[in-house]
Formats: C-alpha cells, sequence, structure tokens
C-alpha cells in the first residue's frame, strides 16, 4: 500500500509524493534509531512501547530536569515537578503523515505550546522538513520551557503566556542549558532532516537499506 501527500518547494509549487509501506516502515526505524542516540540520557529518555492498534511507533520521551504541570483543563497555577513525560505516536505513512503528541490530562506540560486536553501542538508538518526527530527536539526544549520552541502569537493554552514570559525575562527559563539535552556529539551538529533551500529537485524519501 501506498500513503501520498501534497509536498510545496522552494518556489511555491506542489508536488504530489507517496511512500509504500516498507520505506515508511524503514523511515521510521532510521529516524527512532537518531532519537534514541541523539540526547543525553542523563536528562533525556526514550522508550519505545508497545503500539496500541493503529500505530506504528508509540514512545515515552521523559526530561529529567525542573518544570511545570497542570492538573486538569480548568488549572491555570503552574505546578513545579522534576520531569516530564510525553507519548510520541508515528502512524504507517510516516514521513507524509503527522506524529502526534499528548500528556497525561491530569499531568500535562505548563506551556502556551500545549492544549487544555494534554495534546501538544508541534507546528504544520511539512513534508521534507518534519520528522519524529524535529519533533523530538521540540517538545524536550519545551519541557525546560526554551522560549526558543515558544508559540506566543498561536497559542494552545493562552493562559499560560504571561507566565512563561515572566519565567523568560526573571531568568527562570530554560530552567537548564539547551545544550544539556543533547549527546556530546550532536551538540555543534545543525538540526536533521533540515532541507537546503537552495535544492532545486525534490529532496528523496527515506527507503529501505539495502
Amino acid at each position: 500500500m501506498n500513503y501520498s501527500a501534497n509536498y510545496t518547494d522552494e518556489n511555491g509549487i506542489v508536488h504530489a509524493v507517496s511512500i509504500s509501506e516498507g520505506d515508511s516502515i524503514e523511515a521510521l526505524r532510521n529516524d527512532s534509531e537518531v532519537i534514541k542516540h541523539k540526547f543525553d540520557p542523563r536528562y533525556v529518555q526514550i522508550e519505545e512501547v508497545r503500539a496500541a492498534s493503529g500505530e506504528a511507533m508509540h514512545f515515552k520521551v521523559t526530561v529529567n530536569a525542573p518544570s511545570h504541570y497542570l492538573s486538569s483543563p480548568n488549572d491555570v497555577s503552574p505546578k513545579e515537578c522534576n520531569s516530564m513525560t510525553a507519548d510520541v505516536i508515528c502512524y504507517i505513512g510516516y514521513p507524509l503523515i503527522a506524529v502526534k503528541v499528548f500528556y497525561s490530562p491530569n499531568h500535562y506540560l505548563a506551556s502556551p505550546n500545549v492544549f487544555r486536553s494534554g495534546h501538544a501542538c508541534i507546528d504544520e508538518w511539512r513534508v521534507f522538513k518534519s520528522s519524529l526527530v524535529t519533533v523530538v527536539d521540540k517538545i524536550v526544549h519545551d519541557m525546560i520551557h526554551d522560549p526558543n520552541v515558544t508559540l506566543y502569537s498561536s497559542p494552545a493554552n493562552s493562559d499560560m503566556i504571561l507566565w512563561h514570559k515572566d519565567g523568560v525575562a526573571h531568568g527562570r527559563f530554560p530552567t537548564i542549558s539547551p545544550k544539556l539535552l543533547y549527546a556530546r556529539e550532536y551538540v555543534s551538529l545543525p538540526t536533521r532532516n533540515t532541507v537546503n533551500k537552495t535544492t532545486k529537485t525534490l529532496p528523496p524519501l527515506p527507503t529501505r537499506r539495502r
């Protein structure tokens, strides 16, 4: 079975692209290996758990660093904690089909980027730019309240904007240096899966190793 999506290139031209189920699974395997080795395990733990029906892969991503959580949809008083965990779910058809991220609804990240339901906003999914790697990068930064990933202009939870900005202004956020999140060999590397803006042809989709 093939999965299809549209890709808009740097000239605004829309192209139809597709990927087979086998190549989708291999793309997931490749990117899952990246996230399992990209981060410093003292601060970031990546655990693959059994995928439920309809899921291709399911991960629990935990950041062991000071953070804050909310305990219900109506909660507006962030509470301190020493770690946060999110579920990251991938589907067959990846990387053409978006990854989803959610927290427990009674212990979800206090962030402008997280809806009151506990689901995280991962930004618009862009073929050839978005990936499991870019999503995990964003959520681990969000868990330490790094303002570089905070979208104040279009928040998922507007009640957290002033609180978050105040934390940044007073030097409380991010709660640890973002560099500590990464394994040493990744600290100075550019973000993976970034498309070169000078590319004039379609970037290839991930294919199976031979």
